[in-house]
């Protein structure tokens, strides 16, 4: 939730702009939203560590070199032709640096019972633990492949910030304390719910303590025999083939969905 009527440059009383501290329009949003204690707060990450920055330029070099290496040997058409090609990524690697400048006001603070998130020349968002969504884009199911922490994070009132490791420096620590809090804060809401008889919603998808539903078609846990998601798309097997249903980053908070629909499917809620 966006705290009404403040920005980072608020208007005073006499029509002229004024600065209101960033550190304040964190402290009113987290009072505003009854986030609780403070626990730890997440800066961007260096220029230096973004690996696409680096790339662009070891490519131009490596451009640059074999320039200098066709004039030295008389292709001079062949120096010009190399050089501006080099170009390509020399703009790549200008234009990323001066992104990764804009997002050094960014910050990222974590509270007892949720979170803010600050970017330059956007309003300080919001979230609780209880009602946020968060869509984590790349999810990986195996130990030995890396997982990105790219977040589309929702919450009521309009809220939304899109972050990543590459704008927040310590991707794996906040990453995983933001799924973990969401996930451990929800779980027993969606739980009771489904025990109860009500259909939990994810997106397109719904669990239902018969069945899952998704786009008004019905499968009972009984005919699916497997739950897959590590292609990047959910699928189920039903009754010996493959379903695909939808792609992991658009299931809000898939961690819960994917713990309620494994339990489902093994062992039916009484």
């Amino acid at each position: 939730m966006a705290t009404p009527n403040l920005t980072e440059h608020d208007v005073g009383a006499t029509g002229e702009r004024r600065t209101v501290p960033l550190t304040q329009l964190i402290h009113l949003m987290s009072e505003y939203l009854k986030l609780g204690a403070h626990r730890q707060t997440f800066l961007p990450a260096p220029a230096a560590s973004d690996t696409l920055v680096r790339g662009y330029t070891i490519v131009a070099g490596g451009f640059g070199v074999l320039g200098v290496i066709c004039v030295t040997v008389g292709a001079v058409a062949g120096g010009i032709a190399t050089a501006l090609v080099a170009l390509i990524p020399i703009a790549l690697a200008l234009w990323r640096a001066r992104r990764n400048r804009r997002n050094r006001a960014a910050r990222l603070d974590l509270f007892e019972f949720g979170m803010t998130v600050y970017r330059r020349g956007e309003r300080v968002q919001g979230f609780r633990w209880d009602s946020a969504e968060v869509r984590q884009q790349v999810i990986a199911f195996q130990s030995n492949m890396p997982t990105e922490y790219s977040f589309d994070m929702t919450g009521p009132g309009g809220a939304h910030a899109v972050f990543d490791d590459v704008l927040f420096a310590d991707g794996p620590e906040w990453g995983r304390t933001i799924q973990s809090a969401i996930t451990g804060t929800q779980l027993p809401g969606a739980v009771a719910a489904i025990d109860g008889g009500e259909t939990v919603h994810f997106g397109d998808i719904g669990l239902h303590l018969d069945a899952l539903v998704f786009h008004g078609t019905r499968f009972t846990w009984e005919q699916i025999q497997l739950i897959d998601a590590r292609s990047g798309l959910v699928r189920i097997k039903v009754d010996g083939r493959w379903q695909s249903l939808v792609a992991v980053a658009a299931i809000p908070n898939f961690y819960i969905f994917n713990e309620l629909a494994e339990r489902l499917r093994v062992t039916p809620f009484d």
